[in-house]
């Protein structure tokens, strides 16, 4: 990610419709409440989440990531908003201390899993930060996207492509679309990978996670007020009292969690 930091530093992400009123609403909704908790944001990138979830009301917020450019974005945010947030450049597979966290929040990070072994290692590493009764919230690709997510869904800022078909590791193409500093919409692309729902919830349980939940994403009122109902007919929506929900977002997120622990967490 060092290389499209700078793509990060000249488009405003934040702004796209899908992040902020999908996957921010969606974020903040499932970590409720946060008051009191001390929060880990893996592989936080510019630190649009940490400063997300710290304003929130986590009581305290530690961002990490393997990209030094990342972080220096996220410092950069940080000396103009000074939210008491710690950023440092790591690898959650060894450069954290385990037990330390009440909530683990996981932006895309399991997309990057080169294989299901990989992944199988990832899960415990993440499940090791969390303290005894912690939780686990995790940000993938919808294991139900279509596989070209593209034509249509360029006014949501972020489009998907899976090649060659929707099975474990798979390549997804990620384009933002969003604003650069002149206010001239701009395209930046990264490639992750794919990974069935099976497949994700099972790594989730062997390392121990319990009472796995899988949440659709929804768009907030606001979201809805601004551009309209119609607007986020693509995403598959149906209506229901409130909020409304999105059953199959094509290229965003659901989400892992598990309540209190009765047990001690595993030392391997």
């Amino acid at each position: 990610f060092d290389n499209v930091a700078k793509d990060y530093q000249e488009m405003e992400t934040g702004s796209t419709p899908v992040r902020r009123y999908v996957e921010a609403h969606t974020a903040l909704k499932l970590a409720y409440p946060l008051e009191g908790k001390s929060v880990l944001d893996v592989a936080c990138s510019d630190g649009f989440f940490s400063r997300l979830l710290k304003r929130g009301g986590a009581r305290a917020v530690t961002g990490i990531d393997l990209s030094p450019q990342m972080i220096g974005l996220a410092l950069a945010a940080e000396q103009v908003e000074q939210l008491g947030i710690e950023y440092r450049v790591g690898n959650i597979l060894g450069d954290v201390e385990p037990g330390q966290y009440d909530l683990v929040y996981s932006s895309f990070v399991l997309s990057y899993a080169k294989d299901p072994e990989e992944l199988v290692a990832m899960c415990r590493a993440l499940y090791r930060q969390l303290k005894p009764g912690g939780l686990f919230i995790s940000m993938n690709d919808n294991p139900d996207m279509l596989k070209d997510s593209v034509e249509g869904f360029r006014k949501y800022g972020k489009t998907k492509q899976i090649k060659p078909d929707l099975v474990d590791g798979a390549t997804i193409t990620v384009t933002w679309e969003a604003h650069d500093g002149a206010g001239q919409i701009k395209p930046f692309s990264f490639d992750c990978r794919y990974y069935t729902g099976k497949t994700l919830v099972c790594a989730m349980e062997q390392v121990g996670f319990t009472d796995i939940q899988i949440h659709q994403a929804e768009v907030s009122p606001e979201g809805l007020e601004e551009f309209g109902a119609a607007f986020w007919e693509l995403l598959s929506l149906i209506h229901i009292s409130a909020p409304t929900r999105l059953l199959s977002i094509s290229y965003a997120v659901f989400f892992l969690k598990t309540p209190p622990l009765t047990t001690t967490l595993p030392h391997n």
